[in-house]
């Protein structure tokens, strides 16, 4: 994105949100020839927002966004389906720990939490579980503040030094240690099995605490960019710029890239997103369809031009993830 308005060729901008070790592996050679720089203020969710002339937005609890901030959501949180591991003396987050349910999964969790866990809030407040897209859930009601992580930052590692912090994360590690024993002995791993998915063996508690002042929100970016992901905070973002999502975003060819519009995908758990994605993203760049093609992944984000294409490979990509 650019401060640019109305320009006659479109910019794309692909967030990998999830990245794979095969995503990883595949895209090392590609993102030889762009120009990386660091993604600063925090994650892609600060950094597409400001990009986005949202800085209030920025600044503001990730759950909160999604919830909507006009509705000064009380307590709420993602909880996002993951697969722990135990090892022999900590425990770690599969490679493939972010899980997602389906639609009736989700439905028959969020019932049951309520049934069995709903008590737990302070007070005279409820827990209660919202499906929210590829977050998982939205929990409502937990009190609390503290340091957490995104829990795709965290895939395959030892999840120890990436649990709650702060003075406030007693309550959010009391819950997630209730989950974990409601989950252990729940009917969804039957099912779970059955489909070849990994265990849920807990949902991991993030995105949430005080809401930021901030400025007032400024006058939206026009024309705004076509987005797609199936993301709560995604939709949140476009939603508090009186805008909807076009769509999930499957491929390259299912966003069909407007003329006159920059567009915005948000990718999660893709497979074989340097082909699907990369590759005709960077032939239509070539081809002048494109201004500029950028891809986040972690805290990098990776700038092609035209120019980018015809220079000699770079240096390889080295990827740092979480031990």
């Amino acid at each position: 994105m650019t401060s640019v308005r109305y320009a006659k060729v479109p910019e794309l901008v692909l967030i990998l949100a999830v990245p794979s070790p095969a995503d990883r592996a595949a895209l090392t050679r590609p993102l030889a020839r762009a120009r990386p720089a660091p993604v600063t203020n925090g994650d892609w969710r600060g950094w597409l927002a400001r990009r986005l002339g949202r800085a209030d937005l920025a600044q503001q609890p990730p759950a909160h966004v999604a919830a909507g901030c006009d509705s000064k959501p009380a307590g709420a949180w993602f909880a996002t389906p993951v697969s722990l591991v135990a090892a022999l003396d900590h425990v770690r987050m599969a490679p493939d720990g972010c899980v997602a349910l389906t639609p009736e999964e989700t439905a028959q969790l969020s019932a049951d939490f309520e049934q069995r866990l709903g008590e737990a809030g302070a007070g005279a407040a409820r827990l209660a579980l919202q499906p929210a897209g590829a977050e998982g859930f939205l929990l409502a009601g937990l009190l609390a503040s503290a340091h957490t992580h995104d829990p795709a930052r965290v895939l395959g590692a030892d999840i120890g030094a990436w649990l709650p912090q702060g003075q406030g994360a007693g309550p959010l590690r009391r819950l997630g240690s209730e989950i974990e024993m409601w989950l252990h002995e729940h009917p969804l791993a039957r099912a779970l099995r059955r489909r070849g998915a990994p265990p849920v063996t807990a949902l991991w508690l993030w995105g949430g605490g005080a809401a930021v002042a901030a400025p007032a929100a400024p006058e939206p970016l026009a024309p705004w960019p076509r987005g797609f992901g199936a993301d709560s905070w995604l939709r949140g973002l476009w939603r508090a710029a009186g805008e909807s999502l076009a769509g999930p975003g499957e491929t390259f060819a299912s966003v069909n890239v407007a003329p006159d519009r920059d567009t915005v995908v948000v990718v999660r758990g893709a497979a074989q997103f340097e082909s699907h994605w990369l590759a005709p993203a960077l032939e239509a760049l070539a081809a002048r369809q494109l201004r500029g093609v950028q891809l986040v992944i972690d805290e990098r984000v990776f700038r092609f031009s035209r120019f980018d294409l015809v220079k000699p490979w770079r240096r390889a990509v080295e990827w740092t993830v979480p031990a």
